[in-house]
């Protein structure tokens, strides 16, 4: 399978390491000091919770996606603030049968890339988190003869990943969750922080509660059992590795843009759409905002 991956930051970087280590045809787009580094120090992929640390010493990188032409997936691997770049960087890599895939958190990705490329183009995308796979699938329901393809190529590559008949929900349930790890960015606390603080916890399933409504008035069935799983979601990670930061606090600690859109500040869009209050995922919007566009 050929496959272009836009975004080789720390999610792009280890689904590329994992994807040529297991054979594939895969090209790296990137620009500046990025491809630089890629050029002529290889590629490196952090360890995560599901994959171990790699290097690998020679990659194919560019930053002309026209050199490249159409491949068969391209994958996205961009915070949702930069989505709309990397859509216009992907462009020239989209053929009449590529495929594309958003690894974006959030629920509005798969809606903006149907809007630039046609629906036939994209699949939905679940991000996983923890023990939650990645759940990929036809979006908004089904599964596919390409979607069983590519959740097969990635599960060859050591990468965990199911195949969903409901994407839709998958997203939803993984935006359901990080309304609630907002409160770490907020507190400045990791997993383990919030769990040892009651009201830390208690205003993180107030927030998992409210994106919970969100998504029923949309027409999803989240039942009030999902607020526990969120919790013993908490649970299960504070125990395994209590250091853990979500993402929004590592680029909050770093002083980089925050993509809140993404978190409890697109629960509070949704809400204000819907005209359905959305106060605790609104104050941690609110306390968050200053820093949005980045500070050191």
């Amino acid at each position: 399978m050929r496959l272009a991956i836009v975004g080789v930051g720390n999610y792009g970087s280890r689904f590329a390491a994992r994807l040529i280590q297991a054979g594939q045809d895969v090209t790296l787009i990137a620009r500046g000091r990025t491809l630089e580094r890629l050029r002529t120090h290889g590629l490196t992929a952090i360890q995560s919770t599901t994959t171990s640390a790699m290097h690998l010493d020679t990659v194919q990188a560019t930053d002309d996606p026209t050199s490249v032409g159409p491949v068969d997936v391209v994958c996205l691997c961009v915070k949702l603030y930069q989505l709309d770049d990397a859509m216009d960087v992907a462009r020239p890599l989209v053929g009449p049968d590529t495929t594309i895939l958003g690894f974006q958190n959030g629920v509005t990705a798969e809606d903006r890339l149907i809007t630039h490329f046609g629906a036939a183009h994209v699949v939905g995308v679940g991000m996983g988190v923890a023990s939650v796979p990645l759940a990929i699938g036809e979006f908004p329901q089904g599964m596919s003869a390409r979607t069983s393809v590519i959740v097969q190529v990635f599960k060859e590559a050591g990468l965990n990943v199911v195949e969903s008949a409901n994407v839709l929900e998958a997203i939803w349930g993984k935006f359901i969750l990080v309304c609630g790890n907002t409160v770490c960015a907020l507190a400045r606390q990791p997993a383990g922080g919030v769990v040892q603080v009651p009201a830390l916890r208690q205003l993180a399933s107030m927030a998992v509660a409210e994106a919970i409504t969100l998504a029923n008035a949309k027409g999803l069935a989240f039942g009030p059992e999902s607020v526990t799983k969120a919790d013993q979601l908490w649970d299960e990670i504070a125990a395994s590795n209590p250091a853990a930061r979500p993402s929004l606090l590592q680029d909050l600690d770093a002083g980089r843009p925050l993509e809140l859109d993404a978190w409890s500040g697109g629960a509070v869009k949704i809400g204000q759409e819907l005209g359905i209050p959305t106060p605790v995922n609104f104050a941690m919007y609110a306390g968050l905002k200053p820093y949005e566009n980045g500070k050191a």
